[in-house]
């Protein structure tokens, strides 16, 4: 019987990502059956060998350099993944972090702002560089001028979170809105969510917040609720997993692989609309709060000041489609949503959006993408698993 190779696997897994990248990595190991994956949860501080474990190799995702050093003295193949120490000469597995800092800023620049910024904590990291320089990018191909703030420039310092949030404050205070702004981490992000509250600047309407991360614990948690890029945590530890079986077989690895980011997933802190028309902000706002619902044209003039022909005009010079397209495009997207993050059935996300029936949801699916909401459900899915 031939030997069954053994795979270190070292990582936290406090983020999404990283909990997706061991995700990635179990399910190359489940289609191919080439080696064992090994966790040391225990031991994840120590970074070292537990004592009398013998493996074939590591994949690992290192914070410090000493964890690198680590990494170096090994005498089998390695594998890093994240974005810390891409300098170090090992084979790497990481999502692009320019394509993540674009993404962001595309998503802002489509609701209408024009006022876009950029924070982050300590510039100087390669990752929160290399966001800042994709979301400069995108902006300037979009002509428009990026603001960038580094909310903590020394790193992080227990105890200084009062003057970091004073300092948030009164940078915030000079920006004119409405604008938007790219958070460089989610944690950042709920950085920003609470000073912008401490300022009275309202989210979304005056001010719209997306990070880069998609944690599922922080993004929603947050008040209101966190917009984000999601990483392709899952695509990272499948390529990983892949990459390390090319070094068994002694193969050349690649200097790099950067695996593009999955999607923006929209939540309400930037489900805004730019405009001046404030009858059209009021529908707006209107459809945006009650979509799940079963509403109708008639609800939405029922709660704006203004009759259905002049509000019709208006809507549709803003946003370039009608009052009853816009409810089906809010419909349509919380019913993508909870087809890609959920197992409900069609029936129930239909019954949540706010659909009279799963036959009208498959309508407008049908009409809108050319696809019907299972076909959807099974394409995104198998995308993911694409490796």
């Amino acid at each position: 019987m031939s030997h069954l190779r053994r795979v270190l696997i070292y990582t936290k897994v406090e983020h999404t990502a990283r909990r997706q990248i061991v995700h990635g990595i179990g399910r190359y190991v489940r289609e191919h059956h080439h080696w064992q994956p090994l966790i040391p949860w225990a031991d994840l501080d120590q970074w070292s060998l537990p004592e009398g474990m013998k493996v074939d190799g590591v994949i690992a995702y290192p914070q410090t350099r000493e964890e690198i050093d680590f990494l170096l003295g090994l005498k089998c193949p390695v594998v890093c993944v994240g974005p810390h120490f891409t300098e170090a000469k090992l084979p790497r597995v990481d999502w692009d972090d320019r394509v993540a800092g674009a993404l962001a800023v595309g998503h802002l620049y489509d609701l209408g702002l024009r006022r876009i910024a950029f924070v982050g904590a300590d510039f100087r990291l390669g990752y929160v560089a290399g966001r800042r320089e994709g979301a400069r990018s995108a902006a300037a191909e979009r002509g428009v001028d990026l603001v960038a703030y580094d909310i903590e420039p020394g790193g992080h310092q227990p105890g200084n979170e009062a003057t970091v949030e004073r300092n948030a404050i009164k940078w915030l205070k000079g920006l004119e809105p409405p604008f938007g702004v790219v958070a460089a981490t989610d944690f950042t992000g709920f950085e920003l969510l609470q000073a912008l509250e401490a300022a009275g600047i309202a989210v979304p309407d005056e001010a719209a917040v997306i990070s880069i991360g998609g944690d599922n614990v922080v993004c929603p948690f947050c008040d209101p609720a966190l917009s984000s890029v999601e990483l392709p945590g899952e695509i990272v530890g499948y390529e990983a997993a892949k990459l390390i079986d090319r070094l068994f077989e002694n193969q050349k690895p690649a200097k790099g692989i950067f695996i593009p980011p999955l999607r923006v997933v929209a939540r309400r802190s930037s489900d805004t609309l730019t405009t001046s028309d404030e009858m059209v902000r009021l529908a707006l706002r209107f459809i945006r709060d009650h979509a799940g619902e079963a509403i109708g044209v008639h609800n939405v003039l029922a709660a704006v000041p203004i009759s259905r022909r002049p509000l019709e005009i208006r809507f549709k010079k803003v946003t370039g489609h009608t009052l009853q397209k816009e409810i089906w495009r809010m419909r349509l997207g919380r019913a993508k949503d909870l087809l890609i993050d959920t197992s409900l059935s069609v029936a129930e996300i239909a019954n949540r959006c706010g659909f009279s029936e799963p036959q009208r949801m498959t309508e407008v699916f049908s009409r809108e993408l050319d696809t019907s909401p299972g076909a959807f459900r099974r394409s995104h899915q198998n995308q993911e698993l694409i490796g």
